[in-house]
């Protein structure tokens, strides 16, 4: 059933009246779990019959045009959405200090979520159940956090018990027709090496079902007090990721004509290695994940550079503030171009994450106060602050529960959030037409 949080539009049910605590039920005879389902049900027909239950019990039909199916689901409550019980050894909401926002602390592992969304979902929760539906549903694609493919590996790197053999189930998703994106969590010691080989050579032989594979590098934080001892990716770890990953990319773009498997960035970054060209992420299947981000906001840079140096004729003076990470990269492949336009004077100051640690190393997982305490160390001469989009959720909160607004009001300088990315956040620089900022 699904809840409804607020009356549908006036007439969308003839003689409906919305009360606190009912419910959609059915749409015909077909019980409803969640606005999938509701879809689902309701795309091939003209005109639904919804049965409605009140907080009493009482339940009553109405019908209703199909064609006004997401009307109605404007009135729906967010959907509930199944936690994840694995103790994986590298898991990062694990590694949270306390007192952040309760939101921070949960884990999701809802196959739903994943063909929503793209949140990557391990399949130990998934079930016969679940099974049966993604594939009746055509719920694809799915993000799938595998790992290692190896049982007793996999089994050790999710913190489980019961022994889940993820390419049984990855060969039965595949074998009908859903596509799959995979990522493996590299944890130097635990799947790296031959244990990586391995996942590599099973997950490309489920081709084309298994779209892309990325791997990512653990983040470890500086509060991994009891649990599984891990080390981080070192350079000499980088580079042995990216010689092993190159060689099974070249065999599947060989065999397949695609890479098929991709590194994060920050592998790269951290081997001292220049990021590949765009033309090596082929169409970025993995972008969302850290990989291809970099060398994709370089390109598009490069691409409008001609019209950003058009952008003004008054000189405008700005510091960006971002990761560790980003600002390495910035200054190496970013600088050269952003140095052609003339009216513009971008500083770029990296953000040390002092709530994680050093370790972590990504602009979107900087608290708000480390921003504030970095815009109140600036030179007066720092010209407009600029923040990155990406530490800032819907409700315009950074996960240290600070405000944007209230950050704004404590830095006594013009500050706005780069939106729509580096190339619209450089116009809106030239033009001055920054949105407010209210939260």
């Amino acid at each position: 059933m699904i809840l409804l949080e607020k009356s549908p539009h006036d007439g969308l049910l003839a003689g409906y009246r919305w009360r606190k605590g009912d419910r959609l039920l059915r749409i015909g005879q077909s019980e409803i779990e969640d606005i999938i389902d509701f879809y689902y049900l309701g795309e091939n027909e003209r005109e639904l019959q919804i049965v409605i239950r009140d907080a009493e019990g009482n339940d009553t039909v109405y019908p209703m045009e199909a064609s006004k199916l997401g009307e109605l689901a404007e009135a729906f409550a967010p959907m509930e959405f199944k936690t994840c019980s694995c103790r994986c050894v590298f898991c990062f909401i694990d590694q949270n200090p306390p007192g952040l926002r309760p939101s921070i602390y949960v884990k999701d592992e809802d196959y739903r979520l994943s063909f929503l969304y793209g949140n990557y979902i391990t399949l130990t929760s998934l079930g016969s159940k679940g099974l049966r539906r993604v594939i009746e549903q055509h719920l694809s694609p799915l993000y799938v956090s595998v790992h290692a493919t190896d049982i007793d590996v996999r089994t050790r790197l999710l913190g489980i018990r019961r022994r889940i053999d993820v390419l049984a189930i990855l060969r039965e998703l595949t074998a009908h027709g859903i596509e799959v994106h995979a990522q493996i969590v590299l944890c130097p010691g635990w799947n790296d090496g031959e244990i990586l080989t391995r996942s590599l050579d099973d997950l490309g032989a489920l081709y084309p079902g298994v779209a892309s594979i990325a791997v990512v590098p653990v983040g470890l934080t500086d509060h991994r007090e009891g649990l599984p001892r891990l080390r981080r990716v070192e350079r000499k770890d980088a580079i042995e990721a990216i010689e092993r990953v190159d060689r099974w990319a070249e065999r599947f773009k060989s065999e397949h004509g695609t890479r098929l498997v991709y590194l994060s960035d920050e592998f790269y970054l951290r081997a001292g290695r220049p990021l590949p060209p765009i033309e090596f992420y082929e169409d970025l299947p993995q972008e969302d994940n850290g990989i291809g981000q970099g060398r994709a906001l370089i390109e598009e840079v490069r691409e409008a550079l001609p019209d950003l140096k058009r952008a003004s004729t008054r000189p405008r003076r700005a510091t960006l503030l971002t990761g560790t990470l980003a600002a390495a990269l910035f200054e190496d492949e970013l600088r050269p171009l952003l140095d052609e336009i003339d009216w513009l004077e971008l500083r770029i100051e990296a953000v040390e994450n002092r709530l994680y640690g050093k370790g972590i190393t990504v602009a979107g997982l900087l608290p708000g106060r480390d921003f504030q305490d970095a815009i109140r160390q600036l030179p007066p001469d720092s010209g407009r602050v600029l923040l990155p989009e990406r530490p800032i959720n819907h409700e315009g909160l950074f996960l240290d529960d600070l405000s944007l607004s209230e950050l704004i009001r404590s830095a006594k300088r013009a500050v706005s959030v780069g939106r729509g990315g580096m190339v619209e956040t450089l116009y809106q620089l030239a033009d001055d037409t920054f949105p407010p900022e209210v939260h």
